[in-house]
């Protein structure tokens, strides 16, 4: 059995940009914080919940409340509802995305999972949106569930073992991500990792990388050869 796990912004959906934006505004909305560092990558989570939480702690000294969260969930998926609503193409699919989750969805030996540093409100509404179906996948994971990326990833392993009373190797776990964040993730648990060909991972040599979701299949298949 393989699981293979997949992330959403700039992996299923091509949402980076528009998430960023409204996610920005949402903070400043609901936090009225100001002048804080909008590059997410150089959070120490760069998940939804992580980035939050240390904007959180660094501004005020105290994490976020649950009341505070829920709020700003509410407020973030207002503007990416409005956004949709101005101009849809911003919520559109990486080319092949829902197809490639069908396919793999018909191989008895794999079974597809989700797990996203977004949360699961937002991340369900782009899905929606670029018209990607996910009732194939057996699980998934979202900010909600914890800061760290790598604990996400874990959370939806944990459920799809539960799920299929499963317990695969490390070597037939693979997490395909768009992001610098994506791969460190995948090297701190020790499952493989896919990557889509893009300028975050540029600097990253010695990992598997498409730009077309044709590929990987190929890829599964050299890599189950291999493990």
């Amino acid at each position: 059995m393989k699981y293979i796990i997949f992330d959403i912004d700039g992996t299923l959906t091509n949402t980076t940009e528009i998430d960023d934006l409204c996610y920005t505004e949402a903070i400043a909305t609901t936090f009225n914080f100001s002048d804080f560092n909008t590059n997410y990558g150089h959070y120490e989570n760069t998940t939804d919940s992580g980035i939050l939480n240390q904007l959180s702690l660094e501004r005020r000294n105290r994490p976020c409340t649950v009341t505070e969260i829920e709020n700003f969930i509410d407020c973030f998926c207002n503007l990416l509802e409005k956004a949709y609503e101005k101009q849809a193409g911003y919520f559109r699919e990486i080319p092949k995305a829902g197809k490639i989750i069908s396919t793999l969805a018909r191989n008895e030996d794999v079974k597809i999972g989700l797990a996203t540093g977004g949360w699961k409100q937002s991340a369900l509404f782009k899905l929606q949106c670029a018209g990607i179906n996910i009732e194939e996948c057996s699980a998934a994971s979202f900010a909600q569930d914890a800061f760290a990326r790598r604990d996400i990833i874990s959370h939806t392993i944990t459920k799809m073992n539960k799920r299929h009373n499963e317990s695969p190797e490390l070597s037939d776990i693979i997490y395909v991500g768009d992001g610098n964040w994506d791969y460190q993730a995948t090297q701190q648990l020790g499952i493989k990792f896919i990557g889509i060909d893009n300028k975050k991972l540029a600097h990253i040599n010695d990992i598997i990388k498409i730009s077309d979701y044709d590929e990987l299949e190929q890829h599964i298949g050299l890599m189950t050869l291999t493990s």
